[in-house]
């Protein structure tokens, strides 16, 4: 968990490697950019929190390969376009 530590910056495309990562949480900061499509690696996400960010751009559809996601937030950031399925 990474919240409410005003980091600031984009999201590395390295954030692919994390493969057995389940739960992120790093809302409440000041990331901006885009999500990198590397994170469609994730195949273990469950949990994906990015509230309250300044991330913006469309959803890469990569993300619609998480089957085990349970609960995806991304309040409050510029993101646009629809949830990939």
């Amino acid at each position: 968990r990474v919240y409410d530590n005003a980091l600031g910056g984009t999201l590395p495309t390295e954030m692919g490697a994390w493969a057995s990562i389940y739960f992120l949480q790093f809302d409440h900061n000041a990331l901006s950019g885009t999500f990198p499509t590397e994170i469609g690696a994730w195949s273990q996400l469950e949990y994906f929190w990015a509230n309250d960010n300044q991330l913006g751009g469309v959803l890469p559809t990569e993300i619609g390969k998480w089957s085990k996601i349970r609960d995806f937030r991304t309040n409050n950031n510029k993101l646009t376009g629809t949830l990939p399925s």
